[in-house]
């Protein structure tokens, strides 16, 4: 029986073990009202990126592929082109993943039957990776 495929690549490439290393959960929040952050209500996850922050999505082969086979409708995220397809557009070109975070993340809320259309990826200052 041959080696497990994983989302890309495979358990004994370099690369893919690198990568693998598990993304951590800083912190979450929801906001129901008016908050810090904005006067709408919204989701924050704050997260450690690790070394995939030095993987834009053009790096990865195969990546924008499979994350379109999981999550099709990804497809009719605008993005900052503000016409459908422009996610997609920013996958193929490279982008960061915490950005890929923000889209699955809207994504997941629109499949389960919130409106959810406007996401924000930032870095924070002086955390590197964050």
């Amino acid at each position: 029986m041959g080696e497990q495929p994983l989302f890309f690549g495979t358990q004994s490439d370099a690369a893919t073990r690198l990568l693998t290393q598990p993304v951590r959960v800083l912190e979450t929040g929801v906001y129901r009202g008016p908050h810090y952050y904005s006067h709408t209500p919204m989701v924050r996850i704050q997260l450690d990126l690790g070394r995939l922050e030095d993987w834009p999505t053009d790096r990865l082969d195969g990546f924008a592929d499979s994350l379109l086979e999981l999550l099709p409708n990804l497809d009719g995220h605008g993005c900052c082109y503000g016409r459908r397809g422009g996610f997609v557009s920013r996958l193929r070109e490279g982008t960061w993943l915490g950005h890929v975070v923000e889209h699955v993340a809207l994504e997941l809320q629109t499949q389960a039957g919130d409106v959810a259309t406007r996401g924000k990826t930032r870095a924070v200052n002086g955390q590197p990776r964050v």
